[in-house]
């Protein structure tokens, strides 16, 4: 791996007022690991008032970014630009009781195996001399625990490193998920100790991990095991999942016909997020395509209707996460519709005016849903008819250039205007959606003289 010069460049800088720079973290690690990527995390034993003074001195710009925790960013000027580095000062950090993410008061120290025991796993606080290419393995555990592919958290032990800090039980289950680790049990049983800390981890977090969480198996083409379902099953573990998606959470135990389901409701969906392809928007939706099942049978003893319930639960719950409006809209829509042609019975016709009401993007993820939700039945199965049937004619659509707007027809309102004479209104636009949905069926009556000559004889009918 491959790291910029400017990194050597400002090692040399420091080194000279008698510092060591190291690397630290995500780019160590997966070095070790044989991974690419990884953030470059810059640290040393150098007070953030000793780096500011060296850096200004060496003509480097200054930016300070946290320097109360003591984080700064370096600013190198190079040929093609600005190299940018973040650099922390070792320390010990204090946390108030329940897991606060932030430490209210923090101690600088020249000792690299107290700053390690503030990380949160082992194999992430392993450090590399940036001019020698050295890593040190300051807890003991990082280089055992890269080998045998487990997480152990890199304090003494693990009661610090979730009670300081909740958030780390996603991270938790993101690592392992994202790497093909497991957790180490004493791991897992504290952070089923401390879930309830995730409640007052703020939105905005929790949402970042559980989006890494769900796209985990896109992260490293090489590492075979983990995935999504892992990281998941973590978080069902531990509890965790409770105060991230507690309508989801409600699933638990909740049994489904064993004639379509080996699953209950929660594992379904776990399955059924697994089980589709690597899209944001379309992972969330398979993770919540179900909620709305127990409050369907609290409500009439049966699930019939719970995609109805579930659009309104699934939105409660990413709002509360604070999804952003264009994602919430793309899964609400996969959700509100999740239940259509169950039993794969729809004629083509009306394949086509759903896949046009929704749109080919939302149609395409409709299809893969529900490939999602029968593969994560756990039921075996040969195929899944009503998504080929759909696919099939999506393809024969895509083939005969079927018109999916009405835009796309090959008249206009101001044709129709002047075909029979007469000023804007409504009639206008139900005219052309007339046209599109004959279009829609027959792609080849998308023809401008075909259709002014259909205008007319539409017009008839709605104008008498």
């Amino acid at each position: 791996m491959n790291m910029p010069k400017s990194f050597t460049t400002l090692s040399d800088i420091f080194a000279a007022h008698g510092y060591t720079l190291y690397l630290v973290g995500g780019y160590v690690r997966n070095i070790v690991l044989g991974l690419p990527g990884g953030d470059f995390d810059i640290c040393s034993c150098a007070p953030p008032e000793a780096a500011i003074k060296i850096a200004k001195e060496a003509g480097l710009a200054v930016i300070e970014k946290a320097l109360p925790l003591g984080t700064i960013e370096l600013r190198l000027k190079t040929a093609h630009g600005w190299d940018a580095f973040e650099h922390t000062t070792w320390r010990r950090d204090f946390y108030p009781p329940g897991g606060d993410h932030r430490p209210y008061r923090v101690e600088f120290t020249t000792d690299m195996r107290e700053d390690a025991q503030r990380r949160d796993f082992a194999v992430n606080a392993l450090y590399m001399n940036i001019l020698t290419g050295e890593i040190m393995d300051p807890t003991g555990k990082g280089f055992a625990d890269a080998k045998e592919e487990i997480l152990h958290s890199a304090a003494e032990e693990p009661d610090i490193t979730i009670r300081d800090d909740g958030l780390r039980i996603m991270r938790m289950a993101r690592f392992a998920a994202e790497l093909g680790f497991d957790a180490a049990p004493d791991l897992i049983n504290t952070a089923q100790r401390y879930a309830a800390l995730l409640a007052d981890i703020s939105a905005e977090r929790k949402l970042i991990e559980l989006k890494k969480i769900l796209l985990a198996d896109s992260k490293y083409a090489t590492v075979t095991k983990g995935g999504p379902l892992h990281g998941l099953a973590l978080l069902k573990k531990t509890g965790a999942l409770k105060y991230i998606l507690p309508r989801l959470w409600e699933g638990k135990g909740v049994v489904q016909s064993s004639q379509y389901h080996q699953y209950d409701v929660l594992n379904h969906c776990l399955h059924a997020c697994a089980a589709a392809p690597a899209v944001w928007e379309l992972r969330l939706a398979a993770l919540l395509h179900d909620i709305g099942k127990p409050e369907a049978l609290r409500r009439s003893g049966k699930m019939y209707g719970h995609e109805i319930i579930g659009s309104t639960l699934a939105r409660d719950e990413m709002n509360a996460l604070k999804v952003d409006k264009k994602t919430k809209a793309a899964v609400l829509v996969l959700i509100r519709h999740h239940m259509f042609d169950l039993e794969a019975k729809a004629k083509p016709k009306t394949i086509r005016k759903w896949a046009v009401i929704l749109g080919r993007e939302s149609f395409e993820k409709l299809i893969a849903l529900r490939r999602a939700d029968v593969l994560g039945s756990g039921k075996t199965v040969d195929s899944v008819l009503s998504a080929d049937n759909w696919q099939k004619e999506l393809n024969r659509m895509m083939k005969e250039h079927v018109p999916w707007r009405v835009q796309d027809i090959a008249v206009t309102g101001k044709d129709i205007a002047e075909i029979l004479n007469i000023p804007p209104s409504p009639v206008i636009g139900r005219i052309l959606e007339q046209l599109h949905k004959e279009c829609v069926l027959n792609p080849a009556q998308n023809n401008k003289d075909l259709l002014k000559r259909r205008i007319k004889t539409i017009s008839v009918n709605m104008l008498t």
